[in-house]
């Protein structure tokens, strides 16, 4: 029996990266990040309702074919803007707190640093304020924790999604507040709230206690704002 040698296939090259098409779309992302950029100063000044159209393209300084090759109306835009903007603090708290290894430890500093942001941003805090439930805030990692929490008999809520619209509902009520009374910061306020929220979510007081005494992190990806 004659063995018959098998033949060397030559190697499949790699796919060919097409430059133009990269190009393109780094293109369109800083395109579409200067509109939203744009938009958070005109949101800012004059509200979520009241810009136009032409407020933007005006802003961004861009065509009006441009404009509508990335949303459709003002309501796309706002709910791009106000993503972009909460999202990113959101991805720079995670990046911070990850390797707490307590779940409801994490939790608490995660939304402590929230309200530090708030604190000492004042133009963030009143535009995320304004439209908080016009984008998409990032609550994977924070579902994530309190149902740990719940699961570890840390917390005790009816469930993960009851405490963090509870969280949330709290923490845009202080932020409202802080915006009209800022001196309000002075006196402990933003802990005060934290302290609350932990409370609701069956948190004992001494975890509660470490929780608020615990040093936070500095935030090493610097969160966007719109100064």
């Amino acid at each position: 029996m004659v063995l018959k040698a098998k033949a060397n296939r030559p190697k499949a090259s790699p796919p060919l990266i097409n430059h133009r098409t990269i190009v393109g779309r780094n293109r369109r992302n800083k395109t579409e990040a200067r509109i939203i950029e744009a938009a958070l100063h005109v949101f800012a000044k004059r509200g979520p309702d009241a810009p136009v159209i032409d407020d933007f393209i005006k802003a961004a300084g861009i065509a009006r074919g441009t404009f509508y090759n990335y949303f459709s109306n003002t309501d796309e835009l706002l709910f791009a803007t106000s993503t972009w903007l909460t999202d990113d603090l959101a991805r720079s708290i995670e990046n911070e707190v990850k390797l707490i290894k307590d779940p409801v430890v994490r939790h608490g500093v995660g939304i402590r640093l929230w309200m530090r942001k708030a604190t000492l941003d004042s133009a963030w805090c009143g535009f995320v304020a304004t439209v908080w439930f016009q984008g998409g805030f990032v609550s994977k990692a924070p579902l994530r924790d309190i149902r740990l929490g719940i699961k570890a008999g840390v917390m005790s809520c009816p469930s993960a999604e009851c405490g963090w619209d509870m969280t949330l509902g709290t923490m845009r009520q202080a932020m409202i507040r802080l915006l009209k009374e800022p001196k309000l910061t002075k006196n402990g306020y933003p802990d005060q709230i934290i302290d609350i929220i932990l409370q609701g979510l069956g948190v004992s007081a001494q975890l509660r206690e470490q929780i608020l005494a615990y040093q936070l992190p500095e935030i090493h990806i610097s969160p966007k704002t719109i100064i």
